[in-house]
Order: C-alpha cells, then sequence, then structure tokens
C-alpha cells in the first residue's frame, strides 16, 4: 500500500515537472529562430570541412589508441558513418553532429529551466548559446569539438536533475556522460576526479542520500580505475603514463617559449634545438617546430617521450619559478581569445555566407574566454555569500564555478589554451552560470523596487 501510494506521489510530482516545462510561445519563437539561423549557415556554407587533424581520425587504428593517439568514440562514429553512406559517409557524420548540437540545445534549455524557474531566462540562455558563432561552425568540422560540447551538455543536464532530486537513474546518467566524455576527449578524463570531489562534498552535505553517493562514487572510481589501466597501456607502447600520449610534446613547447631549454647542459642539443625554433619563427606548429625537434631525441613516438620527459624535467627543474611566471601568464593572454573564422574561409565562401555570417555575428556576441573568466568569478562570489548566509550548499553555483575552474586549469595548463579547446569543454557551463547571474540580478532589482 504504501509503495502504491510512493509511486503515485512520482507520477503526479513527474507530471507536474513535465507542466511546468511545457512549451509555449516564447519556446516556439526561439527555437525557430535558432533553426533559421542554423538553416541559412549550414545551407551557404562549405561542408564537410576537414581540419588539420582531421586524419588522424580517418586513419584510426586500435594500434594508435592503445599508444595515446586518439580515443575511440569519435573514430567509432566516423567507421559507423562509413558502413551507412560509404563515400559520402563524412557528410553523414555531420548531418550526425548537427542533430546532436540541435538536441543539446534542447537539455540547455531544460537545464536552465529547472535550475532558475526562469522561462525567460531559459529562452534566452538557449537562443544565445544555439546561435553561438563557433558552436556552429564546429558542427561542420570533422573533429570531436561538435559531440565534445553537446556530451557537456547532456552531462550538465543530468547533474542539474541529480541534484534535483537526487535520484540513482540521473546520477548513472551522469556517470553515462562523464564516460562518454572521457571515450570522446582525452583531456575530459579530468571530470572524473572533479565529480568524485563533488561526490565527497555531497557525502557530508547530505546524509539523506549517503548510499546513492557511494555507489556513484564506485561507478567514477571504476571508470577511474579503467583509465588507469589505459594509461598503463600507453606508458608500455608510448612511455608515457597518460591517456594522451602528447603530455611531453606540451612541456616541450613550455620549455622552448620559456627558453628554459638553453639550460640543457649538452650544448650541441640546445644549439641545434634553438636552429630549428629560430628557424621556425618561434611557431609551435608541429611540422615547423615540434617533430624536427623531437627527431633529435630518437626515431618514434617511445624514445621521443622517454628522452624528452628527462630534457623538460631538468629544464623546467632548473628554474621552475620562470616555469610557473609562463604559466600565469598563459591565463593572462587567453583572456581576449574568441572565436573568428579564418580570412581564408571567409575568401572561399560566397557573398551569401558573407552575410548570413554577419548577421550571426550581430545577434549571437563571441563569447571571450575573458567572459568566462568573469562568470566563474561572479559565481564563485555568489557561491561563497549564499553559503555563509543560508548555511546550505547552492550545488548549482558549486558546480558552475568549480567545473569552470577544473576545466580551465587544466586545459590552459596542459595544453596550449586554445580558444577551441577551452570552449569545447566549458562553453555550456559558462551559458549555465551567465543564466545563474541574471536569475539573481533580476532578483536584486525585484526586492529593490519594493
Amino acid at each position: 500500500m504504501t509503495g502504491s501510494i510512493l509511486i503515485g506521489k512520482k507520477r503526479r510530482s513527474n507530471s507536474a515537472a513535465r507542466e511546468r516545462l511545457r512549451w509555449g510561445t516564447p519556446e516556439w519563437t526561439t527555437a525557430g529562430c535558432i533553426f533559421l539561423i542554423r538553416f541559412l549557415f549550414y545551407l551557404f556554407v562549405d561542408m564537410p570541412r576537414i581540419e588539420g587533424d582531421t586524419h588522424t581520425y580517418l586513419e584510426f587504428t586500435w594500434r594508435g589508441f592503445l599508444c595515446g593517439e586518439r580515443m575511440p568514440l569519435y573514430p567509432l562514429v566516423i567507421r559507423l558513418n562509413r558502413l551507412l553512406f560509404h563515400d559520402r559517409y563524412l557528410m553523414g557524420v555531420v548531418v550526425c553532429q548537427i542533430l546532436v548540437s540541435l538536441v543539446s540545445v534542447l537539455y540547455l534549455y531544460r537545464s536552465v529551466r529547472i535550475a532558475t524557474q526562469n522561462r525567460g531566462i531559459a529562452c534566452a540562455a538557449a537562443f544565445f548559446y544555439g546561435g553561438n558563432p563557433w558552436l556552429v561552425n564546429a558542427d561542420v568540422v570533422i573533429l570531436t569539438e561538435s559531440f565534445a560540447i553537446s556530451i557537456t551538455v547532456f552531462l550538465l543536464y543530468h547533474t542539474v536533475c541529480y541534484i534535483r532530486s537526487h535520484s540513482w537513474r540521473s546520477g548513472m546518467w551522469m556517470v553515462l556522460c562523464i564516460l562518454l566524455a572521457v571515450l570522446q576527449k582525452s583531456a575530459m578524463f579530468v571530470y572524473v576526479p572533479a565529480y568524485l570531489i563533488f561526490m565527497a562534498i555531497q557525502y557530508f552535505n547530505i546524509k539523506d542520500i549517503r548510499k546513492i553517493v557511494l555507489r556513484l562514487s564506485a561507478a567514477l572510481l571504476g571508470i577511474g580505475c579503467l583509465l588507469l589501466l589505459y594509461a598503463g597501456q600507453v606508458w608500455k607502447n608510448a612511455n608515457t603514463f597518460s591517456v594522451d600520449k602528447r603530455g611531453p610534446r606540451h612541456m616541450l613547447i613550455a620549455c622552448l617559449e620559456t627558453g628554459l631549454y638553453k639550460n640543457y647542459p649538452d650544448r650541441e642539443l640546445v644549439e641545434e634545438i634553438d636552429r630549428i625554433y629560430m628557424e621556425s619563427g618561434k611557431s609551435p606548429a608541429w611540422k615547423k617546430t615540434q617533430k624536427p625537434i623531437l627527431l633529435l631525441f630518437g626515431d618514434n613516438q617511445k624514445e621521443w617521450n622517454a628522452q624528452v620527459r628527462k630534457f623538460n624535467n631538468y629544464c623546467i627543474g632548473s628554474d621552475p619559478g620562470t616555469y610557473v611566471r609562463y604559466l600565469l601568464g598563459r591565463f593572462v593572454n587567453v583572456i581576449g581569445r574568441e572565436y573568428k573564422l579564418l580570412q581564408s574561409e571567409l575568401d572561399e565562401s560566397s557573398p551569401a555566407f558573407h552575410k548570413i555570417y554577419q548577421i550571426q555575428l550581430l545577434l549571437f556576441p563571441l563569447v571571450k574566454i575573458g567572459h568566462v573568466y568573469l562568470i566563474c568569478g561572479a559565481v564563485l562570489l555568489l557561491l561563497i555569500v549564499k553559503w555563509r548566509r543560508n548555511q546550505e550548499c547552492p550545488w548549482y553555483y558549486l558546480g558552475t564555478a568549480g567545473m569552470i575552474l577544473v576545466v580551465l586549469v587544466s586545459v590552459i595548463v596542459g595544453t596550449f589554451g586554445s580558444y577551441e579547446r577551452c570552449t569545447s569543454y566549458v562553453l555550456p557551463f559558462a551559458f549555465f552560470g551567465a543564466a545563474l547571474l541574471l536569475k539573481d540580478f533580476l532578483i536584486w532589482l525585484e526586492k529593490c523596487r519594493e
């Protein structure tokens, strides 16, 4: 009897939730605008677009996977489309990216609507996110960014649902999204420790859900163990204990840009590196700089990683203060970065596309990394204020500020802090954080009027 009553309450609760999320004129108007601008963009843009790293996904092998070359999810999507569409498989991949991206806009709307309980804010967030120029362009490129950002939105949605209900089902969908994210891009491994910390905070703050938290933590630890086993395989095949074999290469660029490579005791090696670096115009490009320098350390990836890792450790250890200042400088240097189509891409496009692109830039302002900094700082400030004032953790604020910080630090320190890498992981959290801030601003205005 008690069970049937609980089931009845749950059904009424779910029905009420669906009622609150029912669409009206604002939602259909927002969806129509997004669909129109995207349709016009896709109609006139050249697609599919091939970029520099596309070939590494098209030529993916399981041997390359075990060496930390690429994660398998995106290559599997490409192979599935090749089986279905044969010679037109790349267009099939782009269509999949576009469809999944459109669905992710809906999920961002639902995430904001649940968190803010404000239809207008949810529509505004979906509108500006759905028409974002970088996001729309990423959908037509044969690279992982489009699927990566869509998976991040799905992770955000299920996290919001879990925070609201603390249900086992929402939590497991959240864990599944983390697994898919890691299988999509190795850099998303950072989600595993981030969510384990989130679970630990929940465990000590909400006693009633400790069993669910422990089960979800066990699932996350399982993913972590699988990734550690994979990192062991990469160590065996590529001589670096990581889910990505490129770690030593990234550190090498840091040694070059700081000038720390000149501290290495082998003067002949330093002079040869200096010659290559100067002739390349101090460019970090793979073919101009990285590959010629790596060839000085060996004949294959395994030798490169072993020797370059020792080289990097010595150089950075010789003056750690310079390296720390360099990393801090990276955070400053990325502030003004924003997405813009390359001039070569614009020159190859039709006049009609130029007009559509200009309209898109007019309607949907470009999001800079500096804007993400400001959103994160404001959310973090409100997190502290709300936690101290209410003596209760504001989970949406904690998750938003925490994920933006974790992602930005890992991407900017671990790679080159490019706009594409940063926004692939952080853009949904930035829009969600902006929605939370707008909600608080409207509440503050209402109080001022009273």
